[in-house]
């Protein structure tokens, strides 16, 4: 499915993997994420992995957790993407 600009509609963070990078349509304190390609320049973290088992993410790490869902919460570990 693609939408009227010819793009592939926006997947929410809670669907991201490592390697997939996350634009902030939010704000620093209050973030909505949306998975985009990598080379776009909107693209404001990368995700390193996963940690949704442990709840938490190293120091070194940005963390964002989306709560609720069919499977519970999801907890992403990124890092800033620099262009």
């Amino acid at each position: 499915m693609m939408t009227d600009d010819g793009k592939p509609p926006a997947e929410v963070a809670r669907h991201a993997v490592a390697g997939d990078c996350l634009e902030n349509r939010g704000t620093h304190a209050n973030p909505v994420l949306f998975t985009i390609p990598c080379g776009d320049t909107k693209a404001d973290y990368k995700v390193m992995f996963s940690a949704t088992a442990q709840g938490k993410c190293p120091p070194e790490f940005d963390e964002y957790t989306e709560r609720g869902g069919l499977n519970g919460n999801t907890t992403l570990c990124m890092t800033q993407v620099h262009h």
